[in-house]
């Protein structure tokens, strides 16, 4: 079972690239949520009001074809 992270926004600028995607993948399960949470806090950008990114799985709907098992949602903690 899948279950919400979260990740300091300044962990996020101390970790190279790789290892932010490496952390994310070992809590999705997947490169391409992965992938697609990354795009996320990439859109947040350099908020300094940020402390947090939430992150929220979401069971998918199974009824329709070729839907993802899991989405994530990426929520920004202000202080």
């Amino acid at each position: 079972m899948l279950n919400s992270f979260s990740i300091a926004r300044a962990r996020c600028a101390v970790l190279t690239d790789s290892a932010l995607r490496e952390e994310i993948r070992t809590h999705t399960g997947t490169e391409e949520e992965a992938s697609s949470i990354l795009r996320s806090l990439e859109r947040f950008g350099g908020d300094a009001s940020i402390r947090f990114y939430e992150m929220t799985p979401h069971v998918g709907n199974r009824m329709i074809r070729n839907a993802r098992a899991v989405t994530w949602s990426v929520r920004a903690l202000r202080e």
